[in-house]
């Protein structure tokens, strides 16, 4: 309902499509409750883009800093709420990176594009990684 609430404004498809692939947002219940809405007569939804992201601060959304990241960039291509980039690209994540670019150039109505995932970074050889697994070192023949 959120993709047809969007359909024809690039910038509110951009915005709607970052986060549903993103997935956090739109299974966290608080937020499709509070920020989310069913227009009548239609199969269709909205959201409530600066509300959204202007609850990220204080005692609001509970999330990670690369979900409010996700969020703000979301809020900012759907309803124009201010974001600092140089603030937010920098905690995000290969992943979440390419979905931004995705993102920014579906905005711009280069929708053909692709966006490949890159790999996740390498790391220099000997310097572990914690959460690797069975003691796997980042840049060893990987």
């Amino acid at each position: 309902m959120l993709r047809a609430g969007a359909r024809g404004v690039y910038a509110d498809e951009a915005a709607v499509d970052l986060l549903l692939r993103h997935g956090h947002w739109a299974g966290h219940g608080e937020f499709v409750r509070r920020f989310t809405q069913v227009l009548a007569g239609a199969p269709v939804a909205c959201i409530d883009w600066q509300a959204a992201a202007g609850d990220l601060g204080g005692a609001g959304l509970a999330c990670s800093a690369s979900e409010a990241g996700v969020l703000r960039i979301a809020a900012s291509l759907g309803g124009g709420a201010p974001v600092s980039l140089r603030a937010v690209l920098g905690g995000l994540d290969h992943v979440n990176i390419a979905l931004v670019a995705r993102a920014v150039l579906h905005a711009n109505g280069t929708t053909s594009a692709t966006v490949t995932v890159p790999a996740p970074p390498r790391f220099p050889p000997g310097v572990s990684v914690a959460g690797a697994g069975d003691g796997v070192r980042r840049g060893e023949g990987r």
